[in-house]
């Protein structure tokens, strides 16, 4: 049964009701989770895809970054679709544009250039989630709790990352084939469409007043924001992706181990983002941030130089303390007080910027990261790269303010 769109902005509460909300944020933390598990379970099977169709350094990275080019791609369409023609609806036509793409990689690859179109088509599917899914419930959410909301939102990427890499291995053992866990993990992606199409409801801003992009982008705040996603990222995708290659190659570690290790960053991100977003709540999202960029930076310098597993492990925890997963509900809620004092009509379009914004360094840092292990026989140097990024996200959070006021109709215009 259809229901007509709410006509809600983004500085109220959702006139569905608090168990409206309570069910959007849970199924969003769940979508994150499955996005997350179809993404990170390619990257301890790198090697694996590497060895069966005989790759270097810089065409293995060249899959994730196809991955991401078309993740990217899709933020800034899918976020001024969704504020054109209504976020559900391009939620569920992304969503399943996903799960289409995860299909085709685990039954249709039969080469390199096969397999890094399906992973380009799965990425453009995915895309879509983040400006969309936040957009939805920055909508629905309070202001009060628009930091808590979407660190628990958030928990569901720590929840798909922990999954991704911990399920990678067994799977790929019990069959000894690498196609295997994506085809499993077509079933939950599947399924997360149509709970998208069952359970949301759409909304729209009252004014109808057509989105903005070039606003978003002249916009200082938003600029500065944008800038210190991506500083923020670029150290996360290389930690991320190339950590299980680097614990295998570098450090001794099986497969499995390696997956195992690496996902001890979400595992410790899902207290470290609850805490995060609640005190963003409270003691304010500058604040917050700029101690959490120096400590991140800290993190992944520090992993190029340990040798010892438990210093591995120690690191990846701090870096799961204080790096991308724990910041990310504090810079979606600093986005969201930006946009709804200024430009609530184009929320899902600043959303899509912010994660343009933020994915750009999925694209670079793999290609880089992996011409510097071609180049130098290690990738140590692309975790000192990595952590000299997180480190200028602090200086880039100094200039945003703090707390915004709902502009007047007129200043907007």
């Amino acid at each position: 049964m259809s229901h007509p769109a709410p006509q809600v902005g983004v500085s109220e509460a959702s006139p569905l009701g608090l168990t409206y909300v309570y069910r959007l944020v849970a199924l969003f933390c769940l979508g994150w989770a499955v996005i997350y598990a179809d993404r990170t379970i390619l990257y301890p099977m790198l090697s694996v895809i590497g060895a069966e169709f005989r790759l270097s350094g810089t065409e293995m990275g060249a899959i994730t970054s196809a991955y991401f080019l078309l993740y990217t791609a899709s933020q800034i369409a899918s976020g001024m679709l969704g504020d054109r023609f209504g976020l559900k609806r391009v939620l569920v036509l992304f969503s399943l544009v996903a799960a289409l793409g995860i299909s085709a990689i685990g039954s249709l690859v039969t080469s390199y250039w096969s397999l890094l179109i399906f992973v380009g088509l799965h990425g453009a599917g995915a895309g879509g989630y983040y400006p969309i899914a936040y957009s939805l419930a920055l909508y629905n959410v309070p202001p009060s709790m628009r930091g808590l909301s979407s660190a628990i939102i958030g928990t569901g990427m720590s929840i798909g990352l922990v999954s991704g890499l911990a399920l990678a291995g067994p799977l790929y053992h019990a069959t000894e084939d690498w196609r295997f866990p994506f085809m499993i993990l077509a079933l939950p992606t599947f399924l997360a469409t149509a709970l998208y199409q069952w359970l949301v409801q759409d909304v729209r801003e009252r004014r109808q007043k057509r989105p903005s992009l070039l606003a978003v982008l002249k916009d200082r705040d938003l600029l500065c924001l944008n800038a210190a996603g991506f500083c923020s990222l670029y150290g996360y995708w290389v930690t991320l992706i190339w950590g299980p290659t680097f614990f295998q190659t570098e450090r001794g570690l099986g497969l499995t181990a390696s997956g195992a290790y690496t996902s001890l960053i979400a595992i410790a991100a899902i207290p470290a983002s609850l805490t995060a977003g609640r005190l963003a709540d409270t003691v304010g999202r500058k604040r917050l941030t700029l101690l959490l960029f120096p400590l991140a930076a800290a993190s992944i310098f520090a992993l190029a130089h340990v040798r010892t597993r438990s210093s591995l492990i120690f690191f990846l925890l701090t870096y799961g303390l204080f790096g991308k997963l724990a910041w990310e509900p504090v810079a979606i809620a600093w986005v969201g007080d930006r946009v709804s004092a200024t430009r609530p009509e184009a929320m899902g379009t600043a959303l899509g910027v912010f994660s343009f914004a933020s994915v750009l360094p999925a694209i670079a840092a793999p290609l880089f990261t992996g011409w510097i292990k071609d180049l130098t026989g290690s990738l140590v140097g692309g975790f000192y790269i990595g952590a000299a990024f997180a480190l200028c996200g602090f200086f880039f959070s100094l200039i945003p303010a703090d707390k915004y006021r709902r502009e007047p109709e007129a200043v907007r215009q």
